[in-house]
């Protein structure tokens, strides 16, 4: 039996819960104001209020594209702010008029909780429900497209489907930040402009789709604030 019903988690001491929650607009604007070759995929040059907040642009041409209002934290906000701050974003990219065509919104759970522990023999939480969701950025499809491949070759050989799910560096990794933003949130944008700008793109993408050697790691991570890091290791490490 394979269930992708997610339970919200009541004890999260040792594991943080953070919450990726966004809202975003489907527009039509007059002016040809988007690359549609190009996605803005965290801009942080926004009011962050002492949270990790930032806005995403996913253009399908030169005058159609999503905008989006994301925060990383602890709480929601209300409707009216995310809204509000679209409107703000689309004053600074001087959209002029524009339409908005539909809307999206969305909560997704951001944490290491060892989820897998709640599986069986022949029982086992997948997607989200089973911590298929990478807690760093709260990506799930691509991550699912891995395990999936990964699971039918488990379960061809005939072994219990409480021994796929294991922990591995990139859970270490994850289960850091988390910890960080969980206690001080507005250090996302620092965290976050630092990886960006320190760091070659096609090895970030390699890092966030869990490639990247040993050596990579310890050149991407070496662009973090190391004592941050440092402290939040001993942290976890205290957890267990």
């Amino acid at each position: 039996v394979f269930s992708s019903i997610y339970k919200p988690l009541k004890n999260t001491i040792q594991y943080p819960l953070l919450k990726q929650h966004f809202i975003g607009w489907f527009i039509e604007t007059k002016k040809n104001i988007f690359n549609s070759n190009k996605i803005t995929f965290m801009d942080f040059d926004i009011p962050q209020k002492g949270n990790t907040r930032f806005m995403y642009i996913l253009p399908f041409s030169k005058n159609k594209a999503l905008i989006e209002y994301t925060l990383f934290s602890k709480n929601l906000i209300p409707e009216s702010e995310y809204e509000k701050e679209i409107i703000n974003y689309l004053e600074k990219l001087n959209s002029g008029n524009y339409k908005i065509l539909s809307k999206e919104k969305g909560i997704i759970p951001m944490t290491s909780y060892p989820f897998w522990k709640k599986n069986t023999s022949n029982y086992m939480n997948i997607g989200t429900a089973g911590g298929w969701t990478k807690s760093s950025t709260g990506f799930t499809f691509f991550k699912t497209l891995k395990k999936v491949n990964l699971l039918i070759n488990h379960i061809k050989s005939n072994k219990n489907l409480n021994e796929f799910e294991k922990k591995n560096k990139y859970w270490w990794y994850d289960s850091l930040l988390i910890d960080i933003l969980y206690k001080e949130n507005h250090l996302g944008e620092y965290i976050f402009k630092r990886m960006f700008t320190k760091n070659n793109p096609k090895l970030i993408l390699r890092f966030l789709d869990e490639k990247t050697s040993l050596y990579e790691d310890l050149k991407f991570i070496k662009t973090f604030p190391i004592k941050t890091f440092v402290k939040a290791f001993f942290s976890r490490l205290s957890k267990f």
